[in-house]
């Protein structure tokens, strides 16, 4: 107050916030995001990927009562690593296989029935029909289930 004048408390600025609405599809289809998910790098990819689907069909096996039978088979074509994963069990049901795909939502018949050493990341699956995508592959995924073409 030197020059005679009052001070005057300051008015604060409101703060504008803008809402943002972020697909969840990012958590599944962007490579730092899958690293984090799956707790391995891009380059044990690969190894997350059989593991996850060895997984399912074990569980597959499990709920059809069945004695498991899996066959894993891998392939270089074009620079790009191919893996595949056959089993015995009843295969994905149509509906299920599209609500693995619908990145907006959460979908496992594990929620409830987890293992110490299965089912414990929930939506594997969605992890690998990403991964690919994460890594820049171009060549379709491809799931052959109850005599259906995916």
């Amino acid at each position: 107050m030197l020059d005679g004048t009052r001070d005057t408390p300051s008015v604060p600025q409101q703060l504008d916030r803008t809402t943002f609405i972020t697909s969840r599809a990012a958590e599944f289809l962007e490579l730092r995001a899958l690293q984090s998910q799956t707790g391995r790098p891009a380059h044990r990819f690969g190894d997350v990927i059989v593991k996850e689907l060895v997984d399912n069909a074990l569980d597959a096996a499990e709920s059809a009562g069945v004695e498991p039978s899996i066959r894993i088979g891998t392939e270089i074509h074009g620079g790009e690593l191919l893996i595949t994963v056959a089993d015995n069990g009843p295969g994905l049901a149509s509906d299920v296989l599209a609500g693995v795909l619908n990145f907006s939502v959460l979908v496992s018949d594990k929620a409830a029935y987890r293992s110490p050493t299965r089912g414990l990341q929930g939506n594997a699956l969605k992890t690998v029909v990403g991964i690919p995508f994460a890594l820049g592959v171009a060549t379709p995924l491809i799931v052959d289930a109850r005599g259906v073409r995916h």
